[in-house]
């Protein structure tokens, strides 16, 4: 790899190594992948007897099914153009069942497919395969050689001679020219649930958006999460810790009696007039605000306990007496307020002895909190999104019991997740739907599909919509909350499809409906006829996106969407939700900071600018995630403070289409539209007085393009520009927002001096672009 970056600094030409197979180690520059398999290995071997090239090729064969391939790692510069050449040769390709199977080159990077060669099927001789494509953030690519067939393909594919060249694009002195009609393109409006967010019980995500502090409040034990991105700080270590006189007492967890989960703190002093307890640091607090602190504590002794805030050599607040704790177990409260600030707290529980002390289910919440438990800068954040909808969700929801996460904090006890680490159980799908509600959104609920019955989803969407005469709002009623919800939108599980889930949908969606007929219904994966055996109770498809920088690929799967939305949906209007969307779902480790580039915000704008396209088919499209999520939120917290990530600034800019129409743009490049920079989305008003454009410039040159608006009733008078850009004009992508520099990639604004019908636009490098502008006579 490093020899292939000297050559590309060298010559500005990428080589790539062994592209004929010549060399005397069979894969010298290559790594073979076999995906899957069904029997034997597949055999990757060099063939001297055919070859296009040179004295040999590389075969790959496959006589028990199987998914293979060999790659190659290269870099190339982000938004430059290329064409990947290569001669293929098959025999005999075939598939089981009725699978695909295919020989070809595919460009692939970690936010997706770039370009494929066209499908060799059967046996074919050999013939030239060519693909062009434009490099996607963050310029990581492999050039990969399949025989792909979904773990049911057979057969022997041959690759000689393949190669990388550039491809010359138009020269710049003379600006591209771009014809945006009045003529929209869709009968529905951009919906605002495009813009739409997501979070999920998992790991340290709900955590880092709430407002309650204590970290371990049940002393339950802790599994590691299963996933990583920054494993030294994914979640900050804050463990209770002795205090006092140690020496002393002694400390244990006990398993007999706990107030809350599976054991809580147990501490014996034997000494009187001596005190011990436990403390936690990592507290942040803000002058004058006041701090609430509870728990759950039982003596032997009516040993007398107090609570302190302290840090930096004194106290942060008044400490607070606890009062005398009972024999049996009590809830006890106290109120700090602070005379600082700080990010770096210590909290101490101490009691007096002689004597024994258990405590159990401890939280601390300032009074700022939103809506009693959400950090006030994530919800006002969330809420500065617009975001129409939010999901509760993801994969985690196939091993959640939504009904053990309502109810009192102090009985909900802490749970492992799917993922890994102990879930606090502070926020449950109540909780949640609070927050859409304060955020202005849609919530939209994820029912667990695995383990359960079309009865116990029946019972959820009961409790959150039935009135109080029904069983399940009776309860709702009993925990504070009278009146119903009114949750419109339900999902029936997450990430399952296939025939098991096909025949189960329609039973689901029928009980639902029986709960609450006026809700709408979201399929999980959809297979090619999930919407046949939905019966006419579905009214979304809801596939999931990952990998968007296959915009192609994308825009295709629409299509066969809405291809089973007419053949299956009869009178009803089924539209498309896409409840998971990212540029990548893995990437695991370091691999996961591209999440948070400018280069990232650029390739999320492109697929806004795709669903834009597609608004009679695609109401809901919600980005994963929101907080956290090991690289994916668009939010960044630590103690007391956060900062917002490129894709954020991108995401507020899309949801000032809400309620627009998409136009249609004629442009004067004969590049295929995925290939085409910047990528441009149009939308006018409904009361056709404004006039958005979106330009998304991925390359690291300036492209000037000249606008006419033509057939409109009225002429721009003026308007602003804003723009997602790296301050530093670094020119790339790579570029992030830290803590100690939060806006180094912000959006700016400013006004846009831009008059009449014809005007010209200067799209600086690597930024997303919005012109809003002003239609008047």
């Amino acid at each position: 790899m490093l020899s292939t970056l000297m050559l590309l600094l060298a010559t500005g030409t990428p080589v790539l190594q062994n592209p004929g197979f010549e060399a005397s180690q069979t894969l010298q520059g290559w790594t073979s992948y076999i995906h899957e398999k069904t029997g034997r290995d597949p055999v990757i071997r060099i063939d001297g007897g055919s070859f296009k090239e040179g004295k040999q090729s590389l075969v790959i064969e496959v006589n028990d099914p199987a998914d293979v391939s060999v790659s190659q790692r290269i870099f190339l510069p982000v938004g430059s153009l290329w064409r990947v050449k290569g001669w293929i040769k098959t025999e005999k390709l075939a598939s089981k069942g009725d699978t695909d199977v295919f020989g070809l080159i595919d460009v692939q990077t970690p936010a997706g497919s770039l370009a494929k060669t066209p499908t060799r099927l059967g046996t074919s001789p050999w013939g030239e395969a060519e693909a062009t494509f434009r490099v996607a953030p963050p310029g990581e690519l492999n050039i990969s050689l399949f025989l792909i067939g979904s773990g049911k393909g057979t057969g022997r594919v041959w690759f000689d001679d393949i190669r990388l060249e550039t491809v010359t694009e138009s020269s710049a002195t003379q600006p591209e020219e771009v014809r945006i009609t009045s003529q929209r393109i869709s009968r529905l409006p951009i919906d605002a649930k495009q813009g739409g967010q997501f979070i999920e019980p998992l790991c340290n995500l709900i955590p880092s958006m709430i407002a309650q502090q204590v970290n371990s409040t049940s002393f339950e034990e802790e599994p590691p999460c299963k996933f990583v991105y920054k494993s030294e700080i994914d979640k900050p270590y804050r463990p209770w810790y002795p205090d006092g006189a140690v020496h002393l007492a002694q400390f244990s967890f006990d398993t007999n009696n706990p107030f809350n989960g599976k054991r809580s703190q147990k501490i014996e002093l034997p000494a009187t007039y001596s005190w011990a307890g436990i403390s936690q640091d990592g507290f942040y607090l803000k002058k004058g605000l006041s701090y609430r602190c509870q728990m759950h504590l039982r003596s032997e002794g009516n040993v007398p306990v107090r609570a302190v805030l302290h840090g930096s050599g004194g106290l942060l607040a008044n400490p607070v007496s606890l009062g005398r704790a009972p024999q049996d177990w009590k809830s006890v409260a106290g109120e700090f307020r602070a005379n600082t600030d700080t990010d770096n707290a210590t909290l101490t529980i101490e009691f007096e002895g002689a004597g024994t002390l258990w405590l159990d289910r401890i939280y601390l919440i300032g009074e700022d909190a939103v809506l009693g438990i959400w950090r006030p800068d994530v919800a006002g954040a969330l809420k500065e999104m617009s975001p129409g909808i939010i999901r509760f969700g993801g994969s985690a929801i196939e091993a959640y019991e939504w009904d053990q996460s309502i109810g009192s904090w102090d009985t909900r006890v802490p749970f492992t997740t799917f993922w890994g680490d102990l879930e606090p159980n502070f926020v449950g799908e109540e909780e949640f739907v609070e927050l859409c509600h304060y955020a202005g959104a849609e919530p939209l609920i994820c029912i667990r599909w695995s383990g359960k019955k079309p009865e116990d989803a029946a019972a959820q969407v009961e409790y959150f919509n039935g009135g109080i005469e029904t069983r399940w709002g009776k309860l709702r009623a009993e925990n504070g909350h009278p009146e119903p919800y009114k949750v419109e939108y339900w999902q029936i599980g997450n990430e399952i499809g296939g025939p098991q889930y096909d025949a189960t949908v329609r039973a689901f969606a029928e009980a639902m409906k029986k709960s609450d007929p006026s809700i709408k219904i979201l399929s999980s994966f959809p297979s090619a006829e999930t919407l046949k055996y939905g019966g006419g109770y579905l009214d979304y498809l809801s596939p999931h996106h990952y990998e968007c920088a296959d915009l192609l690929g994308k825009d295709r799967e629409f299509d066969s969407l809405h291809n089973q939305v007419m053949r299956y949906g009869a009178a009803k209007e089924v539209r498309v939700a896409v409840t998971e969307w990212n540029t990548t779902a893995g990437q695991w480790g370091l691999g996961r900071g591209m999440l948070q580039t400018l280069g990232n915000a650029l390739s999320c704008s492109r697929y806004h600018n795709l669903i834009q396209r597609h608004a009679d088919l695609t109401e809901i499209a919600i980005r994963s995630n929101l907080v956290d999520s090991f690289g994916s939120g668009v939010i960044i917290t630590g103690p007391g403070w956060y900062y917002l990530s490129p894709t954020y600034y991108a995401q507020v800019l899309y949801s000032r289409s809400a309620g627009s129409f998409p136009l249609r743009l004629e442009r004067s490049t004969e590049l295929p539209w995925q290939l085409q920079e910047p990528d441009l989305s149009a939308t006018m008003s409904s009361d056709a007085k404004i006039l958005r454009i979106y330009g998304v410039n991925s390359t690291a040159k300036a492209l000037r393009l000249k606008f006419r608006l033509s057939d409109f009733s009225s002429s721009v008078t003026g308007g602003t520009v804003h723009i997602v850009k790296d301050r530093d004009g670094s020119l790339s992508s790579e570029v992030v927002n830290r803590r100690d520099d939060p806006n180094r990639v912000v959006s700016v604004s400013r006004a846009a001096n831009i008059k009449g019908n014809d005007f010209e636009v200067r799209f600086q490098p690597l930024s997303l672009t919005l012109l809003e502008l002003t239609l008047g006579n």
